[in-house]
């Protein structure tokens, strides 16, 4: 089969299901998927995929982290796949729970900076088991491979790798038909095992990995299925915390001070190759160094406060590095953090504990529910103080007063949830009225059956005879209007016909005197 080019302006080819369309493994990601499906056609990677997508630089980006939504009605003509089983191979199926939000390109907690120079292959992003792609089945690749914590195989239990042995070019398998290497359409075998810069096979054994990082590597894999991870002395926190928090004290141990510290207890070697650039993350270190400090991260979250307290201490750390740039600091995690905070004498903010009225799925649902801007902003302090209870980082985080948020929780722990509505609470905010209906129908009649208009003193005097006080002239002026109550305010300068017919000749004799 022959594929023509769609050209975007242009009289476009159809889509038609292609003759062969292999499905997913349990676990491949999308890339890997387009991959085999290009060669079980016979076609040349790149002409494939500008056929479905109509973008001739499709793998400049990321096809794992995101795709077009367009691009999802193509794929499913061409291989009979639902958006569903599609989105279940991209890594977008671990927002919640491995980080909060994933951006298409920009860097983000966990997740290898694949689409960076992909074309070119000069920068590693995806590893790959040597013992994976001689599989008779055929190879593929796994998504969680995608993940910087991911340093071990789990069918076989063998460390990964990144890179060829032989020449040390970043592992692309995609360049094997984008210019370099083997050309997908004349080659029988899937051209995963060769590298795409010296053709050499990267298949066969490799280096069994240790019981430590084979049970540390799980418990993270049952944390993205479950939802829940486990912590030393915590039993459980939410996955999404822990990861957060493993990803911040992953930062520490790029500071001399807790490497120092680590390493004293360890011996673990200093990382060979770090990232020059100031603003590192751990995604930009290699795979080697990466499993040292994951090794590092290991040793610092085991016997959970105490060894990570000790090298703190030792390291002479403040709270600041260890919470800098964190999106949400969990309570248990900055309970550990205040520790080390330095307020120069600064009595700390008092803690409001937040009553039990509902969880934060509940608070999370309340919040989606509201139909008023001012219950929604209530619901949103609540969201986020139920996940870090302290009013001044709340107050921060959403641009509100320290006073808002404090009200907030106050009112919300005395009344419950129902004081979010925003009713008026059975309660009146309006002025009270200076006179009641029958008394305002009675100066009515008073004032249309007086010969000439009354004087304002004398509208003072009628008023007091019933209500107790005189009322301001601002206040008559509102009655001589209609006897009702108005937004609309007694002019500066009154026109000469309403002077004429709003005011009697004493009232205008008062104001000259």
């Amino acid at each position: 089969m022959r594929l023509r080019h769609r050209m975007s302006g242009t009289t476009m080819t159809p889509i038609r299901r292609l003759p062969r369309h292999p499905h997913p493994h349990p676990g491949e990601s999308l890339s890997s998927w387009l991959m085999r499906l290009s060669h079980a056609n016979a076609q040349r990677l790149s002409y494939l995929t500008t056929h479905l997508t109509d973008n001739p630089n499709f793998w400049h980006s990321d096809p794992d982290r995101h795709l077009r939504a367009e691009i999802f009605p193509a794929l499913t003509t061409a291989t009979g796949l639902s958006e569903a089983r599609l989105r279940e191979l991209m890594l977008p199926q671990f927002v919640g729970t491995l980080f909060d939000r994933l951006h298409p390109q920009a860097a983000t907690r966990w997740a290898l900076p694949y689409a960076k120079r992909l074309y070119a292959g000069q920068r590693g992003g995806a590893v790959y088991c040597p013992r994976c792609l001689e599989e008779k089945s055929g190879p593929f690749l796994r998504l969680s491979w995608r993940l910087s914590f991911a340093t071990v195989c789990p069918e076989h239990q063998l460390v990964l790798r990144e890179s060829c042995p032989h020449c040390g070019a970043f592992f692309a398998p995609h360049l094997n038909d984008l210019g370099k290497g083997k050309d997908w359409s004349l080659e029988k075998r899937l051209p995963f095992g060769w590298c795409p810069q010296c053709e050499c096979d990267l298949r066969g054994t490799g280096e069994p990995a240790g019981p430590e990082e084979l049970a540390f590597q799980q418990r993270l894999t049952e944390a993205l299925s479950t939802g829940r991870m486990a912590w030393d002395h915590l039993d459980h926190v939410p996955a999404l915390e822990g990861f957060d928090v493993m990803h911040q004290v992953l930062s520490l141990l790029f500071l001399a001070g807790p490497w120092k510290a680590v390493q004293d207890v360890t011996g673990l070697p200093v990382p060979a190759s770090p990232p020059a650039r100031p603003n590192r993350t751990f995604e930009d270190f290699t795979f080697e160094d990466r499993r040292l400090l994951l090794a590092g991260l290991r040793f610092l979250v085991s016997d959970w406060p105490a060894r990570f307290v000790a090298v703190c201490t030792t390291a002479r750390l403040t709270r600041k590095p260890l919470v800098v740039n964190m999106p949400v600091i969990p309570a248990w995690y900055d309970e550990v953090a205040d520790r080390f905070s330095r307020a120069n004498g600064r009595r700390p903010y008092k803690r409001i504990p937040l009553a039990e009225h509902l969880d934060l799925d509940g608070i999370a649902a309340r919040r989606a529910q509201a139909t008023k801007p001012r219950e929604r902003r209530r619901w949103e302090v609540l969201w986020h103080y139920h996940q870090q209870p302290e009013a001044l980082p709340v107050a921060r985080r959403l641009g509100m007063s320290w006073d808002f948020v404090a009200r907030t929780v106050n009112r919300y722990n005395l009344y419950g949830p129902d004081w979010m509505n925003d009713a008026n609470r059975a309660r009146s905010f309006g002025r009270r009225r200076l006179l009641d209906e029958a008394q305002e129908l009675e100066l009515q009649t008073y004032i249309a059956a007086s010969p000439g208009k009354p004087s304002n003193a004398e509208l003072q005097d009628w008023c007091e005879a019933r209500i107790g006080h005189r009322p301001d002239s601002s206040t008559l002026w509102m009655y001589r209007r209609g006897v009702a109550h108005t937004r609309l305010g007694r002019r500066a300068r009154p026109s000469a016909s309403e002077a004429t017919d709003l005011f009697s000749p004493r009232d205008r004799e008062d104001e000259e005197t």
